[in-house]
């Protein structure tokens, strides 16, 4: 529809107080409220960005307004919804034709019939999304046809030559990008389990608590003739015995490699506490920086000693910002309208000054991991990019004077801190102190 349409419409159903229900992405907003700058568009625009920037904004009166793009669908219903679609129409691939050993059937079975599988399926995408990952309906549909159709089993396969088939294994596959992303962050294959892994190495399905159809190969049998076939056996059996078995602890198995629930634990404190999380934030830059873990303030710190070949690796700091002054703002925060399975769920903190005066500093997931890192004084592309967003950040602080001048000075060649500290008075003097 055309900009004038549009205002036609909303025009007549003001007028008339009916529903009018329409979608826009932001060039028409922009558009639409280029062409009224006092009009109702220009207003719901306001609110959008406000929104997407982390402040609180109300609904224009007689106004409802949703911002699709802080969304992520697999924190909805998706998922669920869309296997109930998917597994009626799985059948045996063309390699079996026998819908009694084919992993496509066998596995769509064991998933229809465990409400705990599909959940843990999902929990495993929703870790991604929590991380930032933005996951279209395209691609969340392309990853689950792949986990049934992506595979096709030889004709006459054994069961070791079927293994790659099934799904709970593919969900970690490199030939789609999602489960390269999942497996880079989890796989239950690197979390060992004492005696569970004694059973699955025995193929004691009973004592796993996994069902009998999805662990048809004993590894160690293979292990006499092929080390390698065993290991696959084995991974292809703790895989299954993750999504499958009733008696595991999803969340503490993923938390034990993952590091994005650590991240989404300050994602909820920023949601209760902004202080608490604020003063995180600050002892991870000041670490970062000038090796500090100081919550309480944030060290101004600037580069110096400057040189052609590497990075700077001296960095001092003159001045300090009181940590509980510096504001935390959470994109998209209020988009969910008070419902929790809208799927809006925050990916990012906006760091800045009060009065949204100077920049800001974006800590998204892979920020909240460099700033965790040892500062390098070699190149490093993600580093130099992390120290360049810091300066910025840093250099439009509203600085003020914090007692008795005091300089911090660390040394990321040599690991020694040094901290110069004037005292003023009836007699001014020094204090070095170096560690």
């Amino acid at each position: 529809m055309s900009d004038e349409a549009i205002l036609a419409w909303t025009s007549a159903a003001l007028s008339a107080s009916a529903q009018l229900v329409i979608t826009l992405n932001e060039g028409p907003l922009a558009s639409l409220a280029a062409l009224q700058p006092n009009g109702v568009y220009a207003l719901l625009r306001d609110v959008a960005h406000a929104r997407a920037r982390g402040d609180e904004a109300p609904d224009p009166d007689g106004f409802l307004l949703v911002n699709l793009a802080g969304r992520q669908l697999v924190h909805g219903e998706f998922v669920a919804k869309a296997l109930d679609r998917l597994l009626p129409a799985v059948v045996a691939c063309e390699g079996c034709q026998d819908v009694t050993t084919c992993p496509r059937t066998v596995g769509r079975d064991l998933l229809q019939s465990s409400n705990t599988a599909a959940v843990r399926l999902t929990e495993l995408l929703r870790l991604l999304a929590h991380s930032g990952t933005r996951m279209t309906a395209r691609d969340l549909w392309m990853f689950l046809v792949d986990l049934f159709f992506g595979w096709e089993c030889p004709p006459a396969a054994s069961d070791m030559e079927r293994l790659p088939g099934w799904w709970w294994s593919r969900v970690f596959s490199d030939e789609n990008w999602l489960g390269k992303a999942i497996s880079r962050e989890f796989d239950p294959v690197n979390a060992a389990e004492g005696s569970v892994d004694v059973q699955l190495w025995l193929g004691d399905a009973i004592g796993a608590a996994v069902p009998p159809a999805a662990l048809l190969i004993a590894p160690f049998r293979q292990h006499a003739e092929e080390s390698g076939e065993a290991l696959r056996a084995f991974s292809a059996a703790k895989r299954a015995w993750f999504f499958l078995s009733p008696h595991v602890d999803a969340a503490a198995l993923v938390a034990r490699q993952s590091r994005i629930p650590g991240y989404t634990s300050l994602l909820e404190v920023a949601r209760e506490d902004s202080l608490a999380a604020a003063r995180r934030i600050v002892a991870l830059i000041n670490r970062y920086r000038l090796n500090d873990n100081d919550d309480r303030r944030l060290y101004l710190s600037q580069h110096h000693v400057l040189t052609a070949v590497e990075r700077p690796r001296v960095l001092a700091a003159s001045q300090t910002y009181n940590s509980d002054a510096v504001q935390i703002r959470i994109p998209y925060a209020s988009e969910d309208h008070g419902v929790d399975s809208a799927g809006f769920v925050p990916t990012r903190l906006e760091f800045g000054w009060p009065g949204q005066r100077g920049n800001v500093l974006v800590v998204d997931y892979p920020t909240w991991l460099q700033l965790q890192e040892q500062r390098s004084i070699h190149a490093d592309r993600r580093q130099e990019a992390l120290d360049a967003a810091l300066d910025l950040f840093i250099g439009s602080a509203p600085a003020r004077p914090d007692g008795d001048p005091q300089i911090s000075v660390f040394d990321h060649r040599t690991g020694i801190r040094t901290r110069i500290t004037a005292f003023s008075g009836k007699h001014p003097a020094f204090e070095v102190n170096r560690w």
